[in-house]
């Protein structure tokens, strides 16, 4: 009887050992590649012909459009805002710029693209897209307490996991003014107030199939 007891009692301890061992399991190690940056190539951005915010976003979408092969100025975004050459502060909302850019437009060449804005607001957290849209020299503006800036480089962290698996931490985000003549911002982590950050926007184009 004893040593049927003594059979009981050990298999329970190991059952018991079992599940510590398996509510101990090992963390994910991570093999850290600091100080890695990602910048645009140098390269004509456009600016703000007045020194309003509506012409600084309309100066983004310019410069944002014509990366992708799209020529359309900002008097051209201006007048579709705003209903004239306007110079107005605050920025318009997303819903509004929603509103005129997502459609389909007939283009010079007589090309037919449907263009479409993508806005995520507050600071970015798909950090892998913002790295690949540097890398990929993909312009896209930053809102910054209030004002449009271009996203000219990011210098980050990067973790790289047993399994393969990639994370990648910001330590810096390079900004150029969308005023003309004025200075650009070196957003850094430990510094700036992430929350002063009210979005990142980008946008597409598609041929439309007519």
């Amino acid at each position: 009887m004893k040593k049927f007891i003594s059979i009981i009692a050990f298999v329970f301890l190991a059952a018991l050992l079992t599940q510590g061992l398996d509510k101990k399991k090992p963390q994910q190690a991570f093999q850290i590649i600091p100080d890695q940056t990602a910048d645009l190539n140098s390269g004509a951005v456009a600016t703000a012909k007045q020194k309003c915010e509506n012409w600084a976003l309309a100066a983004g979408l310019e410069t944002m459009f014509a990366r992708q092969g799209v020529a359309l100025d900002q008097s051209f975004w201006i007048m579709r805002l705003n209903h004239g050459e306007l110079c107005v502060s605050p920025l318009p909302s997303m819903e509004k710029v929603a509103e005129v850019v997502n459609k389909e437009f007939v283009l010079d060449d007589g090309r037919h693209v449907q263009l479409e804005i993508h806005f995520t607001p507050g600071a970015p957290t798909n950090i892998d897209a913002v790295i690949a849209a540097l890398k990929h020299q993909q312009v896209t503006v930053l809102i910054f307490r209030g004002h449009p800036y271009y996203l000219m480089g990011a210098t980050y962290d990067e973790q790289i996991g047993r399994e393969g698996l990639r994370r990648f931490l910001i330590k810096e985000l390079r900004l150029a003014n969308t005023f003309g003549g004025e200075p650009g911002v070196t957003f850094q982590r430990y510094r700036e107030d992430i929350a002063e950050i009210d979005g990142v926007l980008s946008v597409s184009v598609a041929a439309s199939g007519r």
